[in-house]
């Protein structure tokens, strides 16, 4: 559900403010009335909200990955900045998850895709459409209690959405809520369950208990059928809906039918009161359409930044999924199919995938949006941008309880149903099968087409991390991330690819890194994903990594996936100035080939701000003023890419600065600025005007930032410094 009014203008009637949008903006920030709430600025248009051109049309959260997913569709064929072989403009969508139902918001970051200029006739009448993700960490609670909380997303084309500001309303856009459901903690501490249940424990008894103890719930089990019949009894859940597993064994294994329907304990249908001959109910689960009462599948898209085919489910109702949060519930599996002939085929499957769902008492009138993801191998597919876009008719069926068969695209699931959109592939070289190219995608959360080859910064937002850069450097922990193309079968045997990851300071020699790291992996197989256990990257004797990654599936064979496909962790402290970066890989069965990815170039910025400041008036530091005294002084800030310098008093009671400069004059604390571009150095002179301040202690805190991309996590590392004062009555 949206929260935003749309804006109804046709295309045609603002080519120049899409054309012209950002020189609009920078002449008059509230051009367009968006921001007409918090500035006095006149607008000259009245544009919010519009969704002519792209628009926010499903979200939804895998709690088992605590992923948010967002599918955005992209309308017109022009309006997008330029062509595919062009830079384009950049799709921002910022997520926030509110605990008191939207009473307050917290910012959980920003994402973005590229849309770009696509001629109509290239894509029939269809929109594309596009997906982002972002990983978010909300608390968990115990499995007795239902963790259900809003969660907004805001789209705004060409325009960063700002920070820590829900209530923003975009130009070109719109905003979406919604309500999600987050898996429940997998471990706990004794004393915090016992809270949770309300539990008071006798003082006897207390000695005994260590509340510290740590403690991982028993595996979940799930819920026999006549278990679920006697749960269900008077919810209006049909037979059909909880025994479904049991009933589609029944049909496609007609050997099973004397097991199944046995009186016997051993049988699965066993003890069910049926007010329908076994024979009725196989006819049931045949169905002409897909029902959707209980679950619906809404959007399809694709991401291009992790390489992932996305769908969101809407869940309507509060029971018939085979148990609470404290059962293993059931399972909503989506299946892909790709129609690459173009003939309306979808002859490729791409796969199946899922996400846990529960029965939930207090679902919201709207429900309950969950999402699933499918990584996809799109190598062999891409072609340069001079040979156009790359567009694709995809396919996907959600069936409850019961996975689409990768071998029907035109499987009929009896909950659930299908949906259908085109794709576009982002430009590039295929790689044929029998090639294993290495590609880094992202270095330090930043996609690589963000990082400047000539100067090493990155700007724009994250792909990983949900932060926004602006021409950073890099330091601390950089991760890189990337892809092998056509990665072995692993999982039925087939020995691992190999990779080397080299750097060299820009004019010196390569070398490779050797340093370990564990390596989390997921798997997927026949729609469920699992984690495997840890591995310790590490080197062999001549310095190559075994790459973890089996992209090849099918039934009863898993594919395995490198938890944010990490490829390296470079630890850069005491580096700094600019350094290439270069993968090479090979696969041990073919002796004497190796492939090479791309140079990536990256700055390296291994500096802290540097902040000093005094007093220069009276006694100096640390000295005694008395109240209405204009104390003075003088700071300064060196750093290699300065970004931000704040002044502020400390406790907040009163004063004004009068003349901070060159930092902006005015009264209000405290003082703020952003240089664009960064800086080495900033100094400048300070006057606190004291009068009707209190009696007290104070500090006055001079806070920098530089601008560099640290962990790979955020931008700016900081430091402060500060110089006290006491203020004294006039009479003291």
């Amino acid at each position: 559900m949206s929260n935003t009014k749309h804006s109804k203008h046709s295309k045609s009637m603002h080519a120049k403010e899409r054309s012209q949008f950002r020189a609009l903006l920078l002449n008059n920030p509230n051009y367009f009335g968006n921001l007409d709430k918090c500035c006095q600025i006149k607008s000259s248009l009245n544009i919010q909200g519009s969704t002519v051109y792209e628009e926010l049309g499903c979200v939804g959260f895998q709690p088992q990955f605590n992923r948010l997913e967002a599918v955005v569709y992209i309308k017109q064929p022009t309006g997008y900045s330029g062509d595919i072989c062009s830079n384009g403009s950049p799709e921002f969508v910022r997520f926030y998850l509110s605990y008191d139902n939207g009473a307050t918001w917290v910012d959980q970051g920003l994402t973005s895709f590229t849309a770009s200029d696509i001629p109509e006739g290239t894509k029939g009448s269809k929109r594309l459409e596009y997906a982002v993700s972002l990983t978010v960490n909300p608390p968990k609670t115990f499995c007795v209690t239902e963790n259900i909380i809003l969660a907004r997303a805001i789209l705004s084309w060409n325009n960063v959405p700002p920070e820590d500001t829900p209530d923003f309303i975009p130009v070109w856009g719109n905003v979406h809520d919604t309500h999600i459901q987050v898996d429940p903690e997998t471990f706990f501490l004794v004393g915090d369950f016992l809270q949770a249940l309300d539990v008071k424990l006798k003082p006897e008894l207390l000695p005994a208990i260590d509340m510290n103890a740590s403690i991982a719930p028993t595996k979940k089990e799930g819920v026999t059928v006549a278990e679920l019949q006697k749960i269900y009894k008077g919810k209006d859940v049909p037979v059909h809906r909880f025994a479904l597993t049991e009933l589609n064994k029944l049909m496609n294994q007609p050997v099973l039918s004397a097991s199944l329907a046995s009186s016997e304990n051993e049988g699965l249908l066993a003890g069910l009161d049926l007010d329908i001959a076994v024979d009725d109910l196989v006819s049931v689960i045949n169905p002409g359409d897909g029902d959707t009462r209980y679950e619906e599948m809404e959007c399809i898209g694709y991401d291009p930044k992790t390489q992932t085919l996305v769908a969101t489910i809407r869940v309507k109702l509060s029971s018939g999924y085979s148990g609470n949060l404290c059962t293993k519930g059931s399972r909503e599996y989506v299946t892909f199919w790709a129609d690459f002939d173009g003939n309306g085929s979808f002859e490729t499957c791409l796969g199946t995938t899922s996400v846990n769902v529960h029965d939930i008492s207090n679902v919201p009138d709207a429900g309950l949006e969950y999402a699933v993801f499918l990584p996809v191998n799109f190598d062999q597919y891409r072609q340069p941008c001079s040979q156009g876009p790359r567009l694709v008719p995809v396919r996907a069926i959600m069936s409850w309880s019961v996975a689409p068969p990768c071998n029907n695209p035109g499987y009929i699931p009896v909950w659930g149903n299908r949906e259908e959109t085109v794709i576009h592939i982002e430009p590039g070289y295929a790689y044929p099968p029998g090639t294993h190219v290495p590609i880094i995608q992202t270095v330090a959360s930043m996609d690589t087409d963000d990082i400047d080859p000539v100067t090493g910064l990155a700007s724009g937002a994250a792909a990983l991390a949900g932060f926004v850069a602006t021409e950073s450097p890099f330091g601390g922990e950089v991760i890189i991330t990337g892809h092998i193309a056509n990665t072995t079968d692993i999982s039925a045997g087939a020995a691992n690819l190999k990779y080397r990851v080299e750097i060299k300071e820009h004019g010196g020699s390569w070398q490779p890194l050797s340093n370990s790291f564990m390596l989390g992996r997921d798997q997927l197989l026949n729609g469920v994903w699992s984690d495997l256990p840890k591995v310790n990257q590490s080197v062999d004797a001549t310095n190559w990594y075994d790459y973890q990654e089996d992209l090849v599936g099918g039934p009863g064979n898993a594919q395995i996936f490198p938890v944010g496909n990490v490829l390296a962790r470079w630890q850069t402290a005491g580096k700094t100035g600019l350094w290439d970066i270069r993968i090479t890989a090979k696969d041990p069965s073919v002796p004497g080939v190796v492939w090479y990815g791309d140079t990536v170039r990256v700055m390296l910025d291994d500096d802290t701000p540097d902040p000093l400041i005094n007093i220069t008036s009276g006694g100096g530091d640390c000295a005694d003023f008395t109240i209405g005294d204009v104390i003075n002084g003088s700071y300064s800030v060196s750093d290699s890419h300065l970004r931000h310098v704040r002044l502020l008093v400390e406790p907040a009671k009163g004063g004004s600065f009068t003349s901070p400069a060159p930092l902006p004059a005015g009264g209000t604390m405290p003082l703020s600025r952003v240089f664009s571009p960064t800086k080495t150095f900033e100094n400048g002179n300070w006057s606190l005007d004291t009068t009707g301040m209190p009696r007290c202690g104070y500090i006055v805190r001079l806070s920098a930032w530089d601008n560099t991309i640290v962990n790979s996590g955020s931008v700016g590392r900081h430091r402060s410094a500060v110089v006290g004062l006491c203020l004294r009555d006039p009479d003291d």
